[in-house]
Order: structure tokens, then sequence, then C-alpha cells
């Protein structure tokens, strides 16, 4: 790639919202912090979530075949940072959290701004993330308010 530098430049202006992507299988549960999250479809409805290929939250997607994405606000600092870091070793990722459950008994984050429920229906993996295309079957506004939004000083990197 020529000019790589200003190539990252250029792509971190593209806006990203902040989200929390949240999974079970059978009594596994997990939630990871998302940026890339997208509609990508009005008729079914259906979003587009790109995970990393090391977040363990995504095996669980793929088991389940559902997830649900939780729209953090832009005053949901201390909720994202709740998400920054992994949990000690056997503390639930929830603990201290306000939730609630959504379909297949995954967790919601009832501070966040709004939920939907998706059920997976396509995967495809690419460079180092893996996008997922889900339908989404549920959700509901919660807190309400405005999204958080986000642009990055260089687009190859978080």
């Amino acid at each position: 790639m020529k000019n790589k530098k200003e190539v990252g430049k250029a792509l971190g202006r593209v806006p990203s919202g902040l989200f929390v992507v949240t999974a079970k299988f059978n009594d596994k549960e997990d939630a990871v912090l998302a940026s890339w999250v997208n509609q990508c479809s009005f008729d079914p409805p259906a979003l587009t979530v790109a995970l990393g290929l090391t977040r363990q939250a995504r095996l669980l997607v793929e088991a389940s075949k559902s997830f649900i994405v939780n729209v953090l606000g832009k005053d949901s600092n201390n909720l994202m940072k709740h998400f920054f870091k992994a949990p000690a070793e056997g503390v639930s990722i929830f603990d201290g959290l306000n939730v609630g459950k959504g379909f297949h008994d995954i967790k919601i984050l009832n501070d966040a701004v709004a939920y939907v429920e998706c059920e997976l229906r396509q995967q495809s993996a690419f460079g180092d993330h893996v996008v997922y295309v889900g339908e989404i079957v549920g959700g509901k506004m919660l807190k309400g308010g405005d999204p958080y939004f986000h642009i990055r000083d260089n687009g190859f990197n978080y």
C-alpha cells in the first residue's frame, strides 16, 4: 500500500459508533466492546458486526447463532470503561452492571441507549476480524438519548 500513513489518517475519519455485543451459549456468556456495527438491510432488518478473531465472544455467537447489540450513549463513559479490560479470573464480565435478559437469555445492558436482538444469518472471516450478519428479531429503546460515536486519528488501530 502506498502512503500508508495518509491512508490511515483518511480511514480514521470514517465515524464509528460504540456498542457492546453480548452472547451466550449453554452456561457460557460474554460481552465485547465493538465499534464496527452497521445496519445492512431494511427488509429483513439486519446488522453487520465485525469482531476480532481473538475475541472469545465471537465463539459464543457462532455456537448459539444469536447475539444482542447494546447501543452505548454519548454519556456512557462508566459502561465503556467497564469493558476496556477483561474481568479477573472467575469473575463474570457482567458483575456490577444493571442487566436484564433478552431472547435466549442473552444479557441486555439496561443502562444502554437501546438494544437489538439478532439471529446470525451469515459470517465471513476477512483479515483479523469476522463479519457477522444478524437479522434483527427484536429490540427496544432503553435509556434513550444520543448514541456515542467517534473518529480515530489512525484507521489502522482502535
